[in-house]
């Protein structure tokens, strides 16, 4: 199925991380370069924040996994490839509830580390404006307030006091970007990623054959609706990509069907 384990080259980057083997395939580096090409001039600096950010981002992601498969049983390793990360664990409890709690850790891994920096900020007295699905919380020294604003959009970050440094605003900002929004995304069930997960689990715990199939009906609708935004988005990248998850959850639903006929 689409984005299983990259084969391995002799360019990939070997390390081990809490006792877990990492290994890091060169599509990742050439992959998060071309999502953090501006449509301006770059800036060699900027890229490379952004770079060590989703490397971090996705790293912390998979610890998230890999923690809870240790936990109940597992000896997973983690690869980073052109599409993020994978943990994988191939002697992991299979049991429904403890699935979804695994793939529930990566998405909430992100979201506990960026919960992090926000307090930091906060702490530090500066002005924090996070914006989620038509309001803003605003984190102001000594409270936080909460503002509906009544319009539609996913995310957004204002840092109104910025730190000294311009890296440290660009860092600040880009970790917020990957560990909320693209744990979000994640969170959508589509296959393979970890809300597609949950989501088979949920629907096979009445009727495992007719819930693998349900699904992955859903997965291709809600990756079919995706690229369709995207593409009012004028975002080209994330409509390939949608558009590659849509036809891969498709060909999996087919060779389901014919295996079971």
């Amino acid at each position: 199925m689409f984005l299983g384990e990259p084969a391995a080259t002799q360019a990939d980057l070997h390390f081990r991380l809490f006792g877990f083997p990492v290994r890091v395939h060169p599509f990742f580096w050439i992959a998060t370069l071309i999502l953090g090409m501006p449509t301006g001039p770059a800036d060699p600096v900027e890229i490379l924040i952004w770079i060590a950010v989703v490397f971090v981002s996705v790293i912390i992601h998979e610890l998230g996994h890999a923690f809870l498969q240790r936990r109940f049983g597992g000896r997973p390793w983690i690869v980073l490839h052109g599409f993020g990360g994978l943990a994988i664990c191939p002697d992991c409890d299979r049991s429904p509830r403890r699935q979804i709690l695994i793939s529930l850790a990566g998405p909430g891994a992100g979201f506990a580390f960026a919960s992090l920096i926000v307090v930091g900020i906060w702490l530090s007295g500066r002005r924090l404006d996070l914006f989620f699905f038509g309001g803003v919380f605003h984190f102001l020294p000594g409270t936080i307030r909460w503002e509906w604003l009544g319009q539609f959009f996913l995310y957004g970050a204002r840092l109104t006091d910025p730190f000294g440094s311009t890296a440290v605003n660009e860092a600040i900002g880009d970790l917020l970007y990957v560990n909320i929004v693209w744990g979000l995304i994640n969170l959508l069930p589509i296959y393979p990623l970890d809300g597609g997960h949950v989501a088979r689990e949920l629907f096979t715990l009445r009727n495992p054959r007719r819930g693998i199939i349900q699904s992955l009906q859903l997965s291709i609708g809600a990756a079919a609706l995706m690229a369709l935004y995207a593409i009012f988005q004028q975002s080209l990248f994330t409509c390939v990509m949608f558009g590659l998850l849509a036809y891969s959850s498709y060909q999996a639903l087919v060779a389901y069907q014919n295996h079971w006929r």
